[in-house]
């Protein structure tokens, strides 16, 4: 078995950025209610960090299921959890052997 000796002061810093971590991970994962609950345009932006144009370019490209109900935009939840997996960057050995093959060198 092999040992690893750091000081306090890395082993705190690496204690706060897996704290930081987790914080970031359980805020992304707990904000959206349940699949079934209709989100305003408002709310949408708020939770994805965009603006209400790029939400626009979402509902036109057809990425993003809406309903429209006086004039006003609605989202499900599980909608824009969809969306999210989506567009999540995927990483893992498996994507950087793609990314190394996929790669040209000039």
């Amino acid at each position: 078995m092999d040992t690893i000796t750091i000081n306090v002061e890395e082993w705190q810093e690496m204690v706060r950025k897996i704290d930081e971590i987790a914080e970031f991970i359980y805020q992304y994962t707990v904000r959206l209610p349940n699949d079934n609950t209709w989100l305003n345009e408002a709310e949408v932006c708020n939770y994805l960090k965009i603006s209400t144009k790029t939400l626009q370019r979402l509902r036109n490209k057809g990425e993003i299921g809406f309903s429209t109900i006086a004039k006003k935009h609605y989202y499900k939840a599980g909608d824009i959890k969809a969306l999210l997996e989506r567009k999540a960057v995927k990483s893992g050995r498996e994507q950087l052997e793609k990314l190394k093959k996929s790669y040209k060198r000039r």
